[in-house]
């Protein structure tokens, strides 16, 4: 990881006073861990390159095409790399749209775990937010992907402060 990759806190309001959600506290006690943890980072799925590609490209998930947003979402998400993170809102401001559309976009990702790591992306007080469009029992599945990427979490689901600033990724291109 090179030094342009994450942003410091001077550079980012990212982190100004951002408080810890009970919600999201809550949300994590209330959780459930499934029998089998999916903490696979390696598998590649073809993503498709060229225009004429991305318009023929059904998801399999969806059975529909994938729109131009959600690639959008997905070229910004590939950037992210391994050990790093990035916040819904992070995102949503390069593109110039919501967090929440964009964690809607994240939730349909038929290119998981690569090269599109929707796993690498958190809610702005670096909590582990939803996976796959869940967020009962496979958040488990999205803090196995990340710890085994390096990144460490609280027993409430936070990144652990130490590595909340140093590992943030919002240098999008």
């Amino acid at each position: 990881m090179t030094s342009s990759s994450v942003v410091t806190a001077a550079k980012s309001s990212h982190f100004a006073a951002k408080p810890r959600s009970a919600a999201h506290a809550r949300l994590f006690k209330a959780a459930v861990v499934p029998d089998s943890i999916d903490d696979d980072v390696s598998t590649v799925i073809e993503y498709p390159e060229t225009e004429e590609a991305r318009r023929n490209y059904i998801s399999p998930q969806t059975k529909r095409p994938v729109t131009e947003f959600q690639y959008r979402v997905y070229d910004a998400c590939r950037q992210v790399p391994r050990g790093s993170y990035t916040t819904y809102k992070a995102i949503s401001d390069h593109l110039g749209s919501g967090p929440r559309a964009v964690g809607t976009a994240l939730s349909k990702n038929p290119f998981c775990p690569l090269p599109i790591p929707c796993h690498r992306v958190l809610t702005t007080d670096c909590y582990i937010g939803g996976f796959s469009g869940d967020t009962k029992s496979k958040i488990f599945w999205k803090k196995a992907k990340l710890e085994k990427e390096g990144l460490g979490f609280d027993d409430k689901g936070f990144v652990t402060p130490s590595m909340q600033q140093p590992r943030f990724f919002n240098s999008f291109k």
